[in-house]
């Protein structure tokens, strides 16, 4: 009887030993596939370079790589009325860890985008010009500065955008511009915007630019989701530049073909072209 104790006293030490094994594995895929189910994921981590900030002359801020290598895309910002570039510091900030050049223009009025068109020229002149592909610039801004990023588009310099709540019925900002824009469009709404909300403001847009245009609203998310770290446009805006600027099939495929992005729960995406 002794010896027949030992053994089922073994058994159910190996018995309990190998179900916490099983429990781990279970746990652990449970926790790959909740972050594989968002393929937004991944852009919402700091990417890969260490960042500094500096003056870019008297009209823009410059948040880049600290440690340039060569042809890193440019983007071009401009801010909401009232806002400067450290009101979206922590998202400029992110952007170039994943190995872009952000010019924020430092206006608080950039409706009419000539003051982030403005930050191309300076770089241009700047002292590491040798260091940025300025074949691929992508232009991007809040409200007011949204609608200037609809108005820098018309720009042949100009790659990509990304309007973030643009307003658009005045400003700074001319309707002519939505008709004349030639580079693909990632156009973001709020469901709760009041300031510059989706019907007045983005859906003209939506419907009157002739380009590829992935129209994604944020339920839920009011005129100031953006402020400080972009919020929940951080990944989508990150992958989007990954996509255009970058050249990079995985974040392409939120927005292409199949479109992984196309059915998550939080956004309600339009899009053609794509």
């Amino acid at each position: 009887m002794k010896i027949h104790d030992r053994v089922t006293t073994r058994n159910i030490s190996t018995l309990l030993r190998a179900g916490a094994a099983l429990a781990g594995l279970l746990l652990s895929a449970a926790v790959l596939a909740g972050n594989g189910s968002d393929p937004l994921a991944p852009y919402e981590e700091d990417g890969p370079y260490t960042t500094t900030r500096h003056s870019g002359g008297l009209g823009c801020t410059i948040y880049r790589p600290r440690n340039l290598g060569s042809n890193h895309p440019l983007i071009v910002w401009g801010n909401g009325t009232g806002g400067t570039p450290t009101t979206y510091g922590s998202g400029l900030e992110h952007w170039a860890s994943w190995g872009f050049v952000v010019a924020a223009a430092n206006t608080s009025n950039a409706g009419s985008g000539d003051e982030m068109l403005d930050c191309i020229d300076y770089l241009q002149n700047s002292s590491y010009a040798g260091n940025i592909d300025f074949s691929k610039i992508g232009a991007s801004g809040h409200s007011q500065g949204g609608g200037g990023t609809i108005m820098a588009g018309r720009d042949a310099r100009i790659t990509a955008t990304a309007p973030v709540q643009p307003y658009i019925l005045g400003l700074g900002h001319q309707t002519s511009s939505q008709y004349q824009q030639h580079a693909p469009m990632l156009l973001l709404s709020g469901s709760l915007d009041t300031l510059a909300g989706p019907t007045l403001n983005q859906a003209p847009v939506f419907s009157r630019v002739d380009v590829p245009v992935f129209w994604a609203t944020l339920n839920g998310a009011s005129h100031f989701e953006p402020v400080g770290d972009f919020g929940d446009y951080k990944a989508m805006t990150t992958a989007w530049w990954l996509y255009q600027l970058s050249g990079d099939s995985d974040a392409a495929s939120l927005f292409t073909g199949a479109c992984s992005a196309c059915g998550l729960s939080d956004w309600d995406v339009e899009r053609k072209g794509l």
